[in-house]
């Protein structure tokens, strides 16, 4: 499976490395399959004694009886003493001495950073990968071989960026992962000269995969997990990984239309890996934050969290989604999105989130508050409120009924991103509510984080019907119910990605800030 957010603590390695491991002698270098025995030619084992024993009811009755054929067995590809047909998945282990049998090469792909693949896995793709770019098409290896400690982080890792369900959706146990073996590869695209690396992106170029199943058995690959046997697999559809298993048994597996599990004779249970699952415990007082506002600021809209994750760090917070596609409200553990027209909707949980800050809600001190009415008022006593706690975070949840209450919201950004406060200007819609009960969720953030996020208080509403919200521009309310949740912890989650790392992040964007943050279309 892929591992998209992961690489090795030797990534800036760029010297080709050949690495052997203990080679066990045997069969010739040809790649050989073993087909599934023939039973009508299967002979009934013999037992031999020194003397004929005297016939009685006992043996005829057995003799008479028809012996039980031996059960087929199963196929093999076995060179130099490897098995490359060897089965990893659910419910079967990597073998205990497969480390010491497997000869491995190690390289740099070209994102700079080393993958491993077994020595014959890696010869076969160097001619498969030679063959496609005959036809123009360019692929490199974003994964290949990986150790147990390996998966364990690859799984938390995307635990973090997508949460627990997709991970243990997507990504093996680690003890169970094909990558274990060195013959699993994870292809990234090349396309106009750019890479395609990302899961989300890699599936939307049907026609380019396409082509490049169907040039894999011809160089002892399969495709492992495909979309019609999902069922048979346990792993949904994955273009990118193929399996490396010999010329021979690559095309009668392709050819026969079966999963590797089926022309093995396997069937695959559920619940049958043995691993203790690492959990961390779940802290209470701690800000998550999704990237930096100053991030946002400068134009980077793309996701770095799903929905689903976000929801594992916090019920409560504020932020935006892809491409500043609305604004965002936690309530209660769920996700809100007002859109551009100041409508609530749910996002689906595969979302991707670029800007966020969340946590799970445990109020510290309540307050009433009447007659407030302006924003700045607002602002003024919560000041008062946390004055004693100035340096610590503060979320904030208000449930009351408000005279008038103005907020905005915007459309969807479109590649080249702009700054931020030129998307708002161009995008940005405002709604004046009347009479409207609801909820208003902020973020108090102390001076000293002016170059992580937006210092002071920053607010989202949403109705008591959970029909209409944005970002809070003014208000009038009549009266409101406070709770504060104190934090004194602080969590941020970053993003690896080239065009992230080339973000200046240290620039002053205060006044994009503070435009973005307070300024209404009609000022």
């Amino acid at each position: 499976m892929k591992g998209k957010l992961i690489r090795s603590a030797a990534a800036a390695v760029t010297a080709t490395v050949i690495c052997l491991g203990m080679l066990m002698t045997g069969c010739s270098d040809s790649d050989n399959s073993s087909k599934k025995a023939d039973s009508s030619k299967a002979q009934p084992l013999e037992s031999s004694s020194a003397a004929e024993p005297e016939a009685n009811e006992s043996s005829l009755q057995s003799q008479a009886e028809p012996e039980a054929e031996p059960a087929e067995q199963m196929p093999t590809n076995i060179v130099d003493g490897i098995d490359y047909l060897t089965l990893v998945t659910h419910g079967h282990k990597l073998p205990d001495d497969w480390e010491d049998t497997i000869q491995k090469v190690t390289f740099v792909n070209g994102q700079g950073y080393e993958v491993t693949i077994e020595k014959k896995a890696y010869d076969a793709y160097m001619e498969l990968k030679e063959d496609l770019e005959k036809d123009g098409i360019y692929v490199d290896v974003d994964t290949g071989y990986r150790s147990v400690a390996e998966q364990v982080e690859i799984r938390q890792r995307y635990r973090e960026r997508y949460g627990t369900e997709y991970a243990e959706k997507y990504v093996a146990v680690p003890g169970y992962s094909e990558h274990h073996t060195g013959l699993a590869i994870d292809l990234y695209l090349i396309v106009d000269g750019e890479p395609v690396i990302y899961n989300e992106d890699l599936v939307k170029y049907t026609d380019i995969w396409e082509k490049i199943h169907a040039k894999l058995a011809d160089h002892g690959f399969i495709l492992r997990f495909t979309e019609e046997k999902e069922d048979v697999t346990k792993f949904d559809y994955e273009p990118w990984h193929i399996r490396y298993v010999g010329v021979e048994p690559a095309k009668e597996i392709t050819e026969s239309g079966q999963a590797l599990e089926e022309y093995l004779g396997v069937t695959i249970g559920d619940g049958e890996d043995v691993y203790e699952e690492p959990t961390a415990p779940v802290n209470t007082e701690t800000i998550y934050q999704v990237a930096l506002l100053q991030s946002l600021a400068q134009g980077f809209y793309d996701g770095i969290i799903s929905v689903d994750a976000l929801k594992e760090k916090g019920d409560i917070g504020i932020g935006t989604f892809d491409g500043v596609n609305g604004e965002m409200i936690v309530l209660d553990g769920e996700v809100y999105r007002a859109d551009a027209d100041g409508n609530i909707e749910k996002p689906e949980g595969d979302e991707m989130i670029p800007f966020s800050t969340v946590t799970f809600f445990e109020p510290d001190m309540t307050a009433e508050l009447k007659d407030i009415k302006d924003i700045d008022s607002l602002k003024a006593e919560l000041d008062k409120i946390v004055e004693p706690n100035r340096n610590m975070f503060v979320m904030v949840r208000i449930d009351g009924e408000f005279n008038s209450l103005k907020a905005r919201s915007e459309s969807k950004q479109e590649k080249p991103y702009k700054m931020l406060d030129e998307a708002l200007a161009e995008s940005q819609n405002e709604f004046d509510f009347k009479d409207v009960k609801g909820t208003i969720v902020g973020l108090y953030c102390p001076d000293y984080m002016s170059d992580l996020n937006s210092v002071g208080w920053h607010f989202h509403f949403i109705s008591e019907d959970l029909t209409k919200g944005g970002h809070v521009l003014g208000l009038d309310m009549k009266q409101g119910q406070t709770q504060l949740d104190i934090t004194p912890g602080f969590k941020m989650y970053m993003f690896d990605s080239e065009e992230f790392q080339k973000l200046e992040l240290s620039k002053d964007v205060d006044k994009v800030i503070e435009s973005a943050e307070t300024k209404s279309v009609k000022d």
